[in-house]
């Protein structure tokens, strides 16, 4: 059975927060491959830009290997995301603003990892209309990805897509999805690319039948209608962070495309005082 087996459960060097003052994630800053802890801090940055601080996998999370302010300027009316769009490696800071736009859509806001954060390379608006009925992010390959899950029209999560090929200007995919509506947990997609599109997974952290995390999968090769995986993990229910699947213990461009890992960040009620990392392997 998948995710049973703990492969990391490691303090890192940032005391916890709760997650208050921006977003805990994972992603490749120096282009070396590996899952390092990102902190993007949104709220109360000393001199109102967004901040980056990352701690390395290599250290186990204990050696910061990045403290940056970013040519953002602070706000909060979207989705702040760390993601390699210009593919050289190293992930860039992605704003997908969804709220009170200039351009009256979706619009997509990139600074690059070359530039220490400091220079934009996009200002994109996009042809998605604003709003905020469920998850925003992107795929390995940059496309604008929207999992829909709430006021769908189908009853059902659905997947849209603009491609980054278009400029965000045209759908490539919309898609009613297996999984009924539902918000239990966190929605994301898969990190490695099978085909066009990016598997959809539902890391599913209340209100379980198993009382135990679970994790679901809707392949998109099935064109998002078969399950990939339906499990549960060995991670208790709690919700004191962030959940994500993550390359870790793999090759992100591994073929055949394996089950990513699971990991979690815990920003609050921590043991040791300081937010941890915990991974399940796949």
């Amino acid at each position: 059975m998948s995710y049973q087996t703990r492969i990391v459960a490691a303090p890192s060097i940032y005391p916890q927060d709760g997650g208050k003052n921006g977003v805990w994630t994972f992603a490749d800053i120096e282009g070396t491959g590996n899952q390092d802890l990102v902190f993007i801090k949104t709220r109360q940055a000393r001199v109102g830009k967004v901040e980056l601080r990352a701690a390395s996998q290599e250290s186990d999370y204990k050696d910061a290997i990045l403290i940056i302010t970013t040519a953002f300027r602070i706000e909060d009316n979207g989705t702040w995301l760390m993601q390699d769009w210009t593919r050289d490696g190293r992930a860039d800071l992605v704003y997908i603003k969804t709220r009170h736009t200039e351009s009256g859509r979706v619009e997509v806001h990139v600074v690059d990892a070359a530039s220490g954060y400091q220079s934009f390379v996009l200002h994109q608006a996009t042809c998605f209309n604003p709003e905020d009925n469920g998850t925003w992010t992107m795929s390995a390959t940059g496309d604008l990805v929207y999992i829909k899950t709430r006021n769908t029209g189908s009853g059902f999560v659905e997947y849209h897509v603009a491609s980054r090929a278009s400029d965000y200007q045209e759908f490539t995919k919309h898609k009613a999805t297996w999984f009924t509506a539902e918000e239990n947990g966190t929605w994301c997609l898969n990190p490695t690319m099978d085909g066009e599109f990016a598997d959809l997974f539902y890391i599913k952290t209340k209100n379980t039948q198993t009382h135990q995390i679970e994790v679901h999968g809707a392949s998109a090769r099935s064109d998002f209608q078969e399950p990939l995986i339906n499990t549960e993990t060995g991670f208790d229910l709690e919700e004191n962070g962030t959940w994500h699947m993550i390359n870790y213990a793999r090759a992100p461009n591994e073929e055949p495309p394996s089950l990513p890992d699971l990991a979690y960040i815990k920003t609050k009620n921590t043991g040791t005082g300081e937010v941890e990392v915990h991974i399940n392997e796949a």
